[in-house]
């Protein structure tokens, strides 16, 4: 490609021959550079294949079959990757670092290549580790050139990570740290049964990765790991994301920052329907935005979905979207290419969403290229509080939606300034708004229908609504067979100033909104 290059530069149109000698070294130093560089690309591709360079291993027998390769700090690990087999544990030095970007081949195998740190076991099974446990860790950076710490090869898999510190070499642009799914076409092309549990994931500094695991895999767990500083000025960040081949993925027990999306499936067109991602289970975690990054990184929202089949997002704890919905759950044929781009069968439950400028944000149809329709989504027994709080950018709505099948909102409790429920445009069919104890805002419900009608009173039924805005009784806008209260301690709540939002036996209400407590428990 440079001798090209060079080549097309000399023949340009001919300029002065003063200027020429100095045109000619200028493209001798241009070449030089990108052999330069390419050549310290190959080097570090051929040498990490065949271990030529760094500390050499020690291998001893586990015990049980395998072998641990015990590597030294510097020692290379793609070498050590490519040489392991099914039930070896390739164990790093705590605090040692390896340099990327490692590549997991496919191989043959049915049992987990491990790569953890020799310190692994200080970090207990189960809990979520922080950045104190760094000390305990072993450090895989970012290839040169902004290129990924670890990429999955085709159909690679078999592959556990466990107490490794992923983090990007400099200050170069990085699109992720961990590239799991490089663009396949088919399904079973996609890389599969990988995990990653106890690891800690951050950029060089915020601004400078895109995203922390591109999430194109099948068969994969992320536990008990931490996401930190993936938020980028001008682009979409995202702590987490997967938009063509995900598969049977289970993100459970995290904490995740992410700048655009703290969590995304969807975002841009898969190549076929098969590949539209699909049987997602977000399980407690906590998703968060700091505070530092409003006005200089883009802020969007904490969980998106845009083009997915099958999710539970459960018993999470989402904090401080400082901008806009909380949630949105929007199909999105995103390019144009996808017209067969759909949200199916979600289920969001349990999870508490504290400091949003909107609640849940609802659109079930694309309403930029064609697409299918939205078609079973159940949101209930969520606690929403501070939702347009004073400081927050956004309305203050609970849920605002238009089109889509079979929405049902039931059982949530949301603490928010603004309205009840805004429709638009076309109003979903199949839509049920029951049993929730939320604000009025003011005012209520706003959608293109007769609030006295039939149809209204099918739709919105059971519902508790507080005056937090001491707004007259002739601004009240809500249809027969809901109860308006004037204050939170009408209700009932357990113990509203400790956060403790559960109905007391004494309440008249006791059936509705949500039964959570103890939020702290998610934190």
């Amino acid at each position: 490609m440079t001798a090209v290059i060079a080549t097309n530069v000399v023949r340009s149109k001919p300029r002065p021959a003063s200027k020429g000698g100095r045109r000619t070294t200028y493209v001798l130093i241009a070449g030089s550079l990108s052999l330069l560089i390419g050549g310290l690309g190959w080097f570090d591709w051929y040498s990490g294949r065949l271990g030529l360079i760094g500390p050499q291993p020690t291998i001893e027998s586990n015990g049980g079959g395998g072998r641990i390769i015990k590597l030294p700090s510097g020692g290379n690990l793609q070498s050590a990757i490519d040489r392991a087999e099914g039930g070896d544990v390739i164990e790093l030095e705590p605090g040692g670092i390896y340099a990327g970007q490692i590549s997991l081949p496919n191989k043959p195998i049915t049992e987990y290549i491990t790569i953890r740190s020799a310190a692994a076991d200080k970090l207990p099974e189960g809990k979520r580790i922080t950045p104190a446990d760094r000390v305990n860790m072993a450090v895989v950076t970012s290839g040169i050139l902004g290129r990924p710490a670890i990429l999955a090869e085709n159909a690679a898999h078999h592959y556990r990570f466990v107490g490794i510190e992923f983090t990007s070499a400099g200050t170069i642009f990085n699109y992720g740290l961990v590239v799991l799914g490089n663009g396949e076409k088919r399904p079973e092309l996609v890389p599969h049964d990988i995990e990653i549990d106890r690891s800690y994931f951050h950029p060089h500094r915020p601004g400078r990765s895109r995203r922390g695991v591109a999430l194109n895999s099948a068969d994969t767990v992320i536990k008990n790991s931490y996401f930190e500083g993936f938020a980028v000025e001008g682009e979409e960040g995202q702590g987490i994301c997967g938009w063509t081949g995900t598969r049977n993925v289970r993100v459970i027990n995290n904490y995740v920052e992410g700048g655009a999306q703290n969590i995304m499936f969807g975002g841009a067109d898969p190549p076929n329907a098969e590949m539209i991602p699909a049987g997602i289970e977000v399980r407690e975690n906590h998703l968060n935005k700091p505070k530092d990054w409003v006005g200089k990184y883009t802020i969007k929202t904490i969980f998106e979905l845009k083009d997915a089949r099958n999710v539970v997002f459960a018993d999470n704890l989402l904090t401080n979207n400082w901008i806009g919905s909380a949630f949105r759950i929007t199909v999105r044929n995103q390019d144009g290419k996808a017209p067969f781009s759909t949200i199916e069968n979600v289920v969001i439950r349990g999870n508490v969403i504290d400091n949003a400028g909107d609640g849940i944000n609802i659109l079930g149809r694309d309403d930029n290229f064609p697409s299918q329709v939205l078609r079973g989504l159940t949101i209930e027994n969520n606690l929403l509080l501070n939702i347009g709080a004073k400081g927050l950018e956004g309305s203050g709505y609970f849920i605002q939606a238009s089109e889509g099948e079979s929405i049902t909102i039931a059982n949530n409790t949301s603490l928010n300034s603004g309205n009840i429920v805004t429709l638009h445009g076309n109003i979903p069919r199949g839509f049920i708004f029951r049993d929730n104890i939320t604000g009025h805002g003011d005012y209520g419900i706003h959608a293109p229908l007769d609030r006295r009608s039939d149809a209204a009173k099918a739709m919105f039924f059971g519902n508790v609504f507080i005056n937090l805005n001491r707004i007259d009784a002739s601004g009240f806008s809500f249809p027969d067979g809901n109860l308006m209260v004037n204050d939170i301690g009408d209700v009932g709540f357990t113990d509203p100033a400790g956060c403790n939002f559960v109905l007391t036996t004494k309440s008249k209400f006791k059936g509705k909104g949500a039964s959570i407590d103890q939020i702290d428990r998610w934190r």
